[in-house]
């Protein structure tokens, strides 16, 4: 038994009851915020703090007709009664409500409120997670296809915890420590796909084309492209067709490793047995697609490979680059799939695929180069992917060992020192930065917006719009991250979905409101406006002197001239991400041509004379003219 840690069960650590059953047809967007089981198995989360989760939908109840049990206080864990899981499992999150707001737990849920002050609250959003604790509510849970406990019976559930409150919180910290680095991570690699599918949307269809390229595109058939050539599977009732050196491929061997590459397969085929089956071998460089179940999921042979008859593989002419192919097939998922039929499952034939055009470059070096660039952002992917894999074995490892008393964290102090290293060369801040700024993002980002409407909310061209613009100026040439997607709409880079976020927790803090008027919308101080001075000093001192050049340069611009520079500076920096030659007329022709046409209203001459100003007083995404 490991010292000065207890055992109890959760009947002996909490109040147990039931959530407030309502049906997802009664929620909306006013009333009472109303956790649904569906929220805690959506989320990634261990918690939900109340005061800025805004996905938490609404309830329109009096609160008078909620039991005590149902309305949710900071530190209560609420579990779900069901899991569709593997495992059998429950999911559960920590309730952060420090300002005591009401929140109504509802349908299929199970609230634990603390009796004692034993259990940290930050260490509760871990100490569930156990394969121990796990185990306990599979064996608890009643069900067939959907399991869960029951109130009475997670009472019995026992957890093993230190009965230092100091141990506890060390413990939590670096466990979330850890899954800030996995967010950071997430994040990132999120937006890298994001810049590769944009630039797949714009280089597979010659709207941009790489310098010292010209000549026009044109339309080609797969078969023109290349030959199709189907699979075969030898007998399986003679032995001596199998477990030879020659890769056999099936679907599953595509969608389990899901790589651009494939190397490997589950089952390998004889010389005997590929001479006795219709299947042909193929050599390294060839296109296998799916062509029935998952039809066309698809990878390159990276070694002289053979299918089975769930194939159709494409082996490249000589004219025709095989990785541009594969990735100018990709987004004809959806139209492969609709020329696919069959009864039993769809299979798409020779023919059908065949016909299937492709916007193709003149030459097949414009489509290796195209190629080129998106493998590397590939591999760059990939890079990421694997350290974010390796990242989450190792918090999974912390976990078997600090939950359960096996390593005790005061005395493994530099336990977590190496997870820095596994992200360091991923992360666009400082470790000791990220670690800073671990408040939550929506938070984070109406921090950032206060300061901008602090400052200028007195001038008469600050509105909304205006607001956006600045929101996105000063994010990206301070290098900060605060959760924005940008798209290419009318008035230039726009993240509708957070800046609704963002009026919206303006809103609840009391710090400003969006106020329509005569001269359009405006951002008007509330009561409790520069309450948030405090956090963006802590969160971002670091930045100040750049987010001031910023805000005193455009203060009294207008609003389509704030445009102007955001949609040059996204536009360039989107070039200059792909890491490829490039010229103003480059930049100019993406405004113009591959967003939204609204863009043409301003005179050409304007984009080229404010790509000359950004580049004179330092406005440029390219960080050897900014710094």
């Amino acid at each position: 038994m490991v010292t000065n840690w207890v055992e109890k069960s959760l009947g002996e650590l909490f109040d147990i009851s039931g959530g407030l059953s309502a049906s997802r047809e009664q929620l909306s967007v006013v009333g009472t915020p109303y956790l649904h089981y569906g929220d805690i198995h959506g989320s990634k989360k261990s918690f939900v703090d109340v005061c800025i989760d805004e996905r938490i939908p609404c309830l329109d109840v009096p609160l008078n007709k909620v039991s005590k049990g149902s309305l949710l206080q900071d530190g209560d864990v609420v579990f779900v009664d069901a899991s569709e899981d593997d495992e059998g499992t429950s999911r559960h999150v920590v309730i952060r409500n420090m300002d005591n707001k009401p929140f109504i737990s509802g349908l299929h849920t199970i609230v634990a409120k603390a009796k004692t002050n034993e259990l940290d609250n930050k260490y509760k959003e871990y100490c569930f997670q156990t394969e121990a604790v796990k185990a306990q509510f599979k064996l608890f849970a009643v069900g067939t296809k959907v399991t869960g406990v029951n109130k009475t019976s997670i009472k019995n559930i026992k957890i093993f915890f230190p009965a230092s409150l100091a141990e506890q919180q060390a413990i939590a910290t670096a466990l979330s420590d850890t899954d800030e680095l996995i967010i950071a991570l997430e994040k990132l690699i999120a937006k890298k796909r994001a810049v590769k599918q944009g630039a797949m949307q714009e280089l597979l269809t010659g709207k941009r084309r790489l310098p010292g390229f010209s000549g026009k595109w044109v339309e080609k058939k797969i078969n023109e492209l290349a030959e199709i050539v189907s699979g075969g599977t030898p007998k399986t009732s003679v032995s001596e067709y199998w477990n030879g050196n020659i890769i056999w491929v099936v679907p599953t061997d595509i969608t389990k490793q899901c790589q651009k590459y494939l190397t490997s397969s589950e089952r390998m085929i004889t010389e005997l047995g590929l001479s006795q089956s219709a299947a042909v071998l193929l050599p390294t460089g060839t296109i296998l697609l799916c062509s029935r179940a998952t039809v066309g999921e698809l990878t390159i042979a990276m070694q002289p490979t053979t299918t089975n008859q769930g194939f159709k593989n494409l082996i490249c002419f000589t004219e025709t680059d095989n990785e541009f192919l594969y990735y100018a097939i990709q987004p004809l998922k959806a139209k492969i799939i609709e020329k696919a039929s069959g009864s039993t499952f769809l299979e798409i034939s020779k023919t059908a695929l065949g016909e299937i055009e492709i916007s193709v470059p003149p030459t097949k070096k414009e489509q290796t180069a195209i190629a080129s660039i998106l493998s590397d952002m590939d591999s760059e992917i990939d890079v990421l992917v694997a350290k974010l894999t390796k990242l989450k074995a190792i918090k999974q490892g912390m976990m078997s060992e600090l939950l359960t008393g096996r390593i005790r964290l005061m005395e493994q102090k530099a336990l977590t020192v190496p997870l820095l290293k596994i992200v360091e060369s991923t992360e666009q801040k400082p470790a000791a930065e990220k670690k800073k700024q671990s408040a939550n993002v929506h938070f984070k980002r109406s921090v950032w917006a206060a300061e901008i409407a602090d400052r200028l909310y007195g001038e008469p061209t600050f509105g909304h719009v205006k607001m956006e613009k600045m929101i996105f100026l000063t994010e990206n040439m301070c290098n900060v991250d605060i959760g924005s997607n940008y798209h290419r709409d009318v008035a230039g880079p726009y993240d509708n979905r957070a800046i609704r976020s963002i009026d919206s927790q303006l809103r609840q803090q009391k710090w400003f409101e969006l106020v329509r008027g005569d001269k359009g919308y405006r951002y008007i101080p509330l009561s409790k406006r520069g309450g948030h001075k405090e956090y963006f000093n802590r969160y971002y001192s670091n930045v100040l002197p750049i987010f001031d050049k910023i805000i005193n340069m455009f203060r009294t611009w207008n609003t389509e001239r704030c445009e102007i520079v955001a949609t040059l500076y996204s536009a360039w920096k989107d070039l200059e991400n792909l890491k490829q030659e490039y010229t103003d007329e480059d930049i100019i022709y993406e405004v113009l041509n591959n967003w939204n046409k609204s863009k043409n209203r301003i005179e050409k001459e304007r984009w080229q004379k404010a790509l000359n100003w950004m580049r004179e007083n330092g406005f440029s995404p390219i960080k050897e003219e900014s710094n």
